[in-house]
């Protein structure tokens, strides 16, 4: 099954606007400078001010698609602060987005430097490089971050690493990680299908129907789960039901190139 797309979603692509949770566009406050006192620590704060407002237009620009001027946002804000943490993931993410590998890593690696506890961009940086296939890099940095007392985001730590080790067919281990997540959160979609894989792979077909119910329920649809529905029934016997994840992929899906294998099957059995 290829996860890539799940996985991209799950850590990057649908959460990349969370890195600095609520999006404010702050206004700019360049009047602020003069308005200091002698003391100087009104000069101090405005630069990292102006770096933020900028890191989260340019973080609103990237969830609309406007990617150029979402880049033109985030080196502003690097410009104004090339200390900025939060800029570098901001930059790491939009890289990621447009499939620009190296720059990618090089801006998540350098927002990690930057700041070791910021656990987002730790967790991102580490998904990625799983994503890449550089599993042994990308477990090493979720997993300093695994046991930190301070880590808030350790659920999602803990799921990155039993995705990584998941895409790595470290199964047990996966396994391990996934099921702690779900401990958490029951009703996590990326960890519910990597383990209904898992478990059909592992000729466990009562708990990979299980777990692929379980995904359907909460409203979730991706391709790999309805093939994954359709062939788990067809080897628990149960026609009917694999004849309705065809339907709901052929409907849902038209262009899977998966349809007609699993109605050849269908009509064999």
């Amino acid at each position: 099954m290829n996860t890539k797309n799940m996985f991209l979603s799950g850590s990057l692509a649908s959460r990349c606007w969370k890195l600095v949770g609520a999006l404010v566009l702050v206004a700019v406050i360049s009047g602020c400078a003069s308005s200091a006192t002698t003391t100087g620590t009104a000069e101090k704060w405005v630069p990292k001010k102006r770096a933020d407002a900028h890191v989260d237009l340019g973080l609103d620009y990237l969830k609309r698609g406007l990617y150029d001027v979402a880049l033109e946002e985030i080196d502003l804000a690097i410009s104004i602060n090339s200390r900025s943490d939060r800029a570098h993931h901001a930059k790491g993410l939009l890289s990621a987005r447009r499939g620009f590998i190296k720059d990618a890593k090089k801006s998540f690696a350098k927002a990690v430097r930057l700041n070791s506890s910021n656990f987002m961009a730790v967790n991102d940086y580490g998904i990625y490089q799983c994503q890449n296939g550089d599993y042994k890099n990308g477990i090493s940095q979720l997993s300093s971050i695994e046991d930190r007392q301070d880590n808030s985001l350790r659920t999602n730590t803990l799921l990155g690493l039993g995705i990584c080790h998941y895409r790595q067919n470290n199964f047990d281990s996966a396994k391990t990680y996934l099921r702690s997540v779900l401990n958490v959160s029951p009703r996590l979609p990326q960890a519910l299908l990597p383990l209904a894989d898992i478990s059909y792979r592992e000729s466990k077909f009562l708990n990979a129907r299980a777990f692929i119910e379980r995904y359907i329920s909460i409203g979730a649809r991706s391709e790999q789960a309805l093939v994954l529905g359709a062939n788990t029934e067809l080897q628990l016997g149960d026609a009917d039901k694999a004849e309705q994840y065809v339907t709901e992929l052929r409907r849902v899906f038209p262009s899977s190139s998966q349809i007609t294998a699993l109605r050849e099957r269908l009509n064999r059995g």
